[in-house]
């Protein structure tokens, strides 16, 4: 059976033909991109690029095959951790593991911070399937259910104080 997706794999980070930069939102396949995480009308996508442009919390990372982004995530770091904004793969390339390796980059930029993002029903499998937990915020819009997920961040510091009452 034929397969739409590509048969391609993202690479090792260690790999010249795969980099993931800061993203240039001015570039119309990163807008593009950008565009398909956020959906609705344009003068949405218009308001993501300026946050990304004039916010220097914010940061926009494009995973680029061959000089071609083919993957954005969007992000931004507070006290209480990473807030994903946005993440979206190029329609052939979706299920290829892109989303993962955004994902993972983030990770290896901030170990010590949990990673949270909103969501909705269509999403949140992918979420899940990377090791998010998942809240439902109910209903925000209605008739669309929204998910808070939910990602610990990966060193936590351990509490010896307590005695293991299994010794």
């Amino acid at each position: 059976m034929h397969s739409s997706k590509p048969n391609w794999q993202p690479r090792t980070s260690g790999d010249p033909a795969l980099r993931i930069p800061p993203a240039d939102v001015d570039d119309p396949a990163v807008a593009e991109l950008l565009f398909a995480a956020i959906g609705g009308d344009r003068s949405r996508l218009t308001a993501a690029c300026e946050s990304y442009r004039n916010d220097c919390g914010a940061v926009l990372l494009a995973l680029v095959v061959h000089d071609r982004p083919i993957g954005v995530a969007g992000y931004a770091q507070d006290r209480a951790g990473i807030t994903l904004r946005h993440i979206a793969t190029a329609e052939p390339h979706r299920g290829t593991g892109i989303g993962r390796r955004l994902l993972a980059e983030i990770r290896s930029r901030h170990p010590d911070s949990d990673l949270v993002a909103e969501t909705d029903s269509a999403s949140l499998g992918f979420y899940l399937a990377a090791g998010f937990a998942a809240t439902s915020l109910g209903e925000k819009y209605p008739g669309v259910e929204r998910f808070r997920v939910r990602l610990a961040r990966f060193s936590r510091k351990r509490d010896c104080s307590a005695q293991d009452s299994s010794l």
